[in-house]
């Protein structure tokens, strides 16, 4: 029993070692980007969107995803946010494009609204980020994607 409290410290180590080296093998981290996003399912507190987002692996190594926690902001508010338990592997140097859905609450799309009301605005700014989980590993690969949608106000026309 006296040995317990010591193997303790050394057990954490590592595990702390062992996560170390697994994501060092990823020197860039995965590039993650929203290609769609449909309206799903609508209700009066509740919206579910689908997305479609492709990751791209820029090392010399596969990207084992177990699944990913993700969150989409819009104009810097929260918009939506969601988890996938999708498994894929991302070979090197390679990409996958996975379909997900984030689920928004009426509170958030209120609060868009209000921001834009009486503003001209000709984009929406949006950034996508969140974490990889990676399969049989504690570790965990960030991800961030900053975009804009551009579109005309009404009764603009293009030249």
């Amino acid at each position: 029993m006296p040995d317990t409290p010591r193997k303790i410290p050394v057990f954490l180590l590592a595990l702390l070692v062992s996560a170390c080296a697994t994501t060092s093998a990823y020197q860039e981290p995965p590039r993650v980007s929203l290609t769609s996003i449909q309206p799903k399912d609508m209700t009066l507190l509740e919206q579910r969107y689908s997305l479609r987002i492709r990751i791209m692996n820029p090392n010399d190594v596969a990207i084992p995803v177990e699944g990913l926690s993700y969150e989409l902001e819009i104009n810097g508010r929260e918009f939506a946010y969601g988890v996938s338990n999708t498994a894929a592997v991302i070979p090197p140097f390679g990409e996958a494009v996975l379909d997900v859905e984030v689920v928004s609450n009426l509170l958030n799309i209120m609060q868009q609204l209000q921001e834009l009301n009486g503003e001209q605005h000709t984009g929406l700014k949006y950034r996508l980020s969140g974490k990889l989980s990676l399969d049989n590993s504690p570790a965990r690969l960030p991800f961030e994607y900053q975009g804009e949608l551009h579109y005309l106000p009404a009764g603009t026309t293009t030249p």
